[in-house]
This record gives structure tokens, sequence and C-alpha cells, in this order.
């Protein structure tokens, strides 16, 4: 039977933090400039706070200009 415990708020999963691990070491790879990276990962976090708020309010599926 596997463990299956809830990461505290500020901890990943293990398998989301395998993800993340793969997707530097992936990034790493290629030549990007230090504000290209930062701009990836906050683009990612807000992709992930929309997800796991979905519905939470319909302004949130409107794009940023």
């Amino acid at each position: 039977m596997t463990d299956k415990k809830k990461a505290s708020p500020g901890m990943l999963s293990p398998r989301l933090q395998k993800v993340r691990d793969n997707l530097e070491r992936f990034l790493a790879d290629y030549d990007l400039s230090q504000q290209e990276y930062n701009a990836l990962i906050e683009d990612m976090k807000k992709r992930r706070r929309r997800i796991e708020g979905a519905g939470d309010n319909i302004l949130d599926d409107l794009p940023e200009e």
C-alpha cells in the first residue's frame, strides 16, 4: 500500500518535484537568458494557479493584456 501524504502548502508532491526537476534540466540545455527563464517560470506559476483555482473566479480565464 502506498503512503499518500498531503504535501505542506509550500512543498511540491514528490511527483511534481520530479516533473519540475526534469523541466529545469530540460531548460538548462537551451540557451535562455535569466530573464527569459524567469518569465517562463512565472507563466507556469500563473497557469498552475488558474488550474488549481479553476471555477473560483470568472475573471481567471481572461487573458492578461
